[in-house]
């Protein structure tokens, strides 16, 4: 089992280093990377314990209070796939199994430095009680986050990935379910723990590379194009066969600006094609073509033209609040890279720079700051 330990150890701290280094990781992925910590934290305090400590209860029984955090962390990233603006500290309560167990966890540590016998009996209520909690909130967190992946009908990369997890850990539950069930109708004995635990750390490797396939593989390689460059830079496609009907693009079109609009990405300054394609679960390819042929406009137009669209309602609406305009911050808050870019594509989209239009529209006495 020690080698299990050691090598889904080694896979969760591979797999934080792929997704730290993605140049396409998005503020939801932190809670993925802080996932896969948590795994990598699990297997080396299990791998220690394997290692250096000679008590037989201690080894074969004591659960670590980690596994407190793979539902929460699962739950949280969802919610945050399903609304961008979501604050995933507005929910700290998913953590209150973590901070209990690790109270117990360090309460039998110290009782067993204390009296070992005294710290057998801490420890067999300790286990008991943790592993029915981890069971029953691991059906319980990733199933809300399977009942949110639903609610994700135009990200179906991150719905997959949701799902895969959700399976995994819900998996891992019914496997312990099964063999405390076996345990308690006196059906197993002897080395049944060290077996069930051999598959769970198993699981978890899985996931761990579960993470790696729809967070890193998929985008390996992919350099994000630079935002503020001119479009025929920005955005050279090798030529492709036409491989969408007017209808599949019309259908793509739809989902991109259900997409945008709901998360707002295109105030991203890093946007680009693959990020947008991998937040829609769309070829990139598809992405393309429906804007060049059906849209008639690039992607970096079709970006631009969001972005500038949200500067005008900006400030209409600091206009009727009578508040003062930065144009450079309102630039930076839709997107733009720099105030330079921000003027061309405001000029061409609405026919006048944005000082222009903002003294057109600007209430007595409110100040534009350039």
């Amino acid at each position: 089992m020690i080698y299990v330990i050691a090598i889904g150890a080694f896979q969760a701290l591979t797999a934080v280093a792929l997704l730290s280094s993605s140049k396409l990781r998005s503020k939801a992925d932190f809670l993925l990377i802080l996932l896969l910590c948590s795994i990598a934290a699990h297997l080396a305090i299990k791998f220690c314990i394997y290692s250096f400590v000679n008590d037989h209860e201690v080894r074969t029984q004591m659960n670590t209070f980690i596994g407190f955090c793979y539902g929460p962390l699962l739950y949280l990233y969802a919610c945050q796939r399903r609304n961008a603006a979501f604050i995933p500290a507005s929910r700290w309560y998913v953590f209150l199994p973590f901070i209990f167990g690790a109270v117990g966890y360090l309460t039998v540590v110290c009782v067993l430095m204390w009296s070992a016998d005294a710290g057998h009996a801490v420890l067999y209520y300790y286990n008991e009680t943790t592993t029915w909690m981890m069971m029953v909130l691991g059906f319980l967190f990733p199933g809300s986050s399977l009942r949110i992946a639903k609610q994700l009908p135009d990200m179906l990369q991150e719905k997959k990935l949701i799902n895969s997890i959700s399976y995994l850990l819900g998996t891992i539950s019914i496997i312990s379910l099964g063999f405390k069930t076996a345990q308690s109708l006196h059906m197993l004995h002897g080395s049944y723990n060290i077996i069930c635990r051999d598959i769970i750390y198993s699981l978890l490797l899985v996931v761990c590379l579960v993470i790696i396939r729809y967070k890193y593989v998929g985008i390996m390689g992919l350099q994000p194009a630079k935002a503020d460059a001119p479009p025929a830079v920005a955005e050279i496609q090798p030529a492709r066969k036409m491989q969408l009907s007017a209808e599949e693009q019309r259908q793509v079109l739809q989902v991109l600006e259900a997409h945008l609009h709901k998360t707002r990405i295109y105030t991203d300054a890093e946007l680009n094609l693959d990020k947008l394609a991998q937040g829609t679960g769309i070829s990139k390819y598809h992405i393309s073509e429906t804007l060049n042929s059906y849209a008639g406009k690039s992607f970096y137009q079709y970006i631009s033209e969001w972005r500038i669209r949200r500067a005008m309602e900006q400030i209409r609406f600091m206009n009727e609040k009578a508040l003062p305009v930065n144009v450079l911050t309102l630039a930076y808050d839709c997107g733009f890279k720099a105030k330079s870019s921000f003027n061309q594509y405001f000029k061409k989209i609405t026919g006048l720079t944005p000082t222009e239009y903002i003294k057109s529209l600007v209430a007595p006495g409110v100040t534009i700051h350039e």
